[in-house]
């Protein structure tokens, strides 16, 4: 090997004394790698204990605690939800509903209820529910397996409803809940179970952008309050509606709110610009909120929280693990050091160390189906942090003397003889260039590889010099 050289050298500590301090692993044992399991994965049923809140408005999160949820990286988690609904219009359907879960860990998940009353056909609907939630856990091999049934009695609150969320202009479906940065918005919402407002009784809606996730600017004489919105950082618009239920905000809108910028009440001003942030240069995506309240004449209250993912023309998605390309012979890093009369305990750390250049090429996928600027041949343009995406610095070379394994000790017994290896195995990180429409639809754009350097140590015994390495043999894998 060209960088290695025989030049490296073992830093030694003979002790006397035929107790040594040993290495916690058997001599020649490779340590595990990422993305290699040590224990079977065996899919369960899982166990329910409780669900709560009682009352949910939409957008709140049902919880439910117990066992055994199956996690991402083995399969799915789905919710059903059977029943009768019972409305505040005297009437009652059946409820069979079935949705995906979100697993917090093995003993945790919720589920959101999005985006409106799920539990009624026309989805704006006060009223109980009445039955019993089941959980299943679905694996990656197809195989289901579901809780015994747990009896719930969920009454649903006043809520706001989102009518519309979408970049304006734009030909995508009523609500989208992934978009690109940078774009103009539109957005509805209406509220369910207070009262319809009138011009004696109005309706007051409350919409609070956070300055960090949001570009808002108004048309406020000659003061822009854009340039006092980091004062605060939280950007409020006060939407006094007189008739109806529904409030809406809209870049570019020539309609009059109320606009404080922290605490600070600045006047009554129309909106100049409403458009998604800018994703930090650390991130692929960023998650973004707008929170909506809105109180009634008789001060019944409810709340949303509009949630939306920002991203960029293409998002680099890794999932930290790793393909072995090439292994290298075991190379020798030290002299053959004998054991002596009464056994020697020795460590060793790397002197001169052998350096290795990462690479990043990339596989493209020619016939996206959709249109993207700049094209996909040109994945540099797309913005991405691609060192962030993989978690290491792409362009830096992996040098062995700053591999953490390779510090090592090992015990030579009496009469015997001991010698340091090292092996060089070169593996593929790779990871997949999803594109993203302004309407939030993802397609694949091809692959991002890495080609990265893993340093594994050694330290062989035997009755004679150079006791052999067990390290694996050499050898090139697909």
């Amino acid at each position: 090997m060209r960088n290695a050289g025989r030049a490296l050298f073992a830093v030694l500590s003979l002790l006397a004394g035929a107790c040594g301090l040993g290495s916690d692993e058997p001599a020649g044992q490779v340590a595990s790698q990422p993305g290699v399991e040590l224990t079977p994965f065996s899919l369960r049923a899982p166990r329910l204990t409780v669900a709560s809140p009682s009352e949910l408005a939409v957008g709140d999160a049902l919880t439910i605690l117990g066992q055994d949820f199956v996690e991402p990286a083995h399969g799915r988690v789905y919710l059903e939800v059977r029943g009768t609904y019972f409305d505040s219009e005297g009437k009652h359907n059946d409820v069979d509903y079935r949705a995906q879960a979100t697993v917090k860990n093995a003993g945790k998940i919720t589920w959101e209820m999005l985006p409106n009353i799920v539990f009624h056909a026309r989805g704006d609907v006060l009223g109980k529910l009445i039955g019993n939630v089941t959980v299943v856990n679905e694996g990656k091999d197809g195989t289901v397996l579901a809780s015994d049934a747990l009896p719930v009695a969920i009454t649903v609150k006043p809520s706001l409803i989102p009518r519309l969320v979408r970049p304006t202009g734009s030909s995508c479906g009523s609500l989208v809940s992934h978009t690109q940065e940078g774009l103009p918005m539109a957005m509805v919402v209406e509220a369910i179970g207070l009262r319809a407002a009138t011009s004696s009784a109005p309706l007051t809606f409350h919409w609070a952008f956070l300055h960090s996730q949001w570009q808002v600017a108004f048309s406020y004489g000659t003061l822009d309050p854009s340039s006092v919105a980091k004062k605060g950082g939280v950007i409020t618009i006060e939407d006094t509606v007189k008739s109806g239920r529904t409030s809406s905000v809209s870049d570019g809108g020539s309609k009059s709110y109320l606009l404080k910028v922290g605490s600070d009440l600045l006047g009554s001003s129309s909106l100049k610009e409403l458009r998604t942030g800018t994703i930090p240069a650390e991130g692929n995506n960023l998650p973004v909120t707008v929170n909506v309240a809105a109180v009634d004449a008789s001060g019944k209250s409810a709340r949303l929280a509009l949630k939306l993912t920002l991203h960029r023309k293409a998002d680099l998605v890794y999932d930290g693990g790793m393909r072995l390309a090439e292994r290298f012979p075991p190379v020798m890093v030290s002299d053959c050091i004998p054991g002596g009369d009464i056994g020697r305990d020795l460590s060793y750390q790397e002197g001169q160390s052998e350096s290795r250049a990462r690479s990043l090429s990339f596989n493209m996928n020619a016939s996206v189906g959709v249109n993207i600027s700049p094209i996909p041949m040109a994945p540099y343009a797309l913005g991405i942090n691609f060192s962030m995406g993989f978690g290491v610095n792409v362009s830096e070379d992996v040098r062995s003397d700053q591999s953490k394994s390779l510090s090592l000790s090992g015990h030579i017994l009496p009469g015997q003889y001991g010698t340091f290896y090292r092996q060089t195995s070169k593996v593929l990180r790779i990871a997949t260039l999803v594109g993203y429409t302004e309407c939030g639809q993802s397609y694949e754009l091809g692959e991002a590889i890495l080609t990265d350097w893993l340093f594994t140590p050694d330290f062989a015994t035997g009755p004679s010099c150079n006791p052999p390495s067990k390290l694996p043999p050499a050898g090139t894998f697909d």
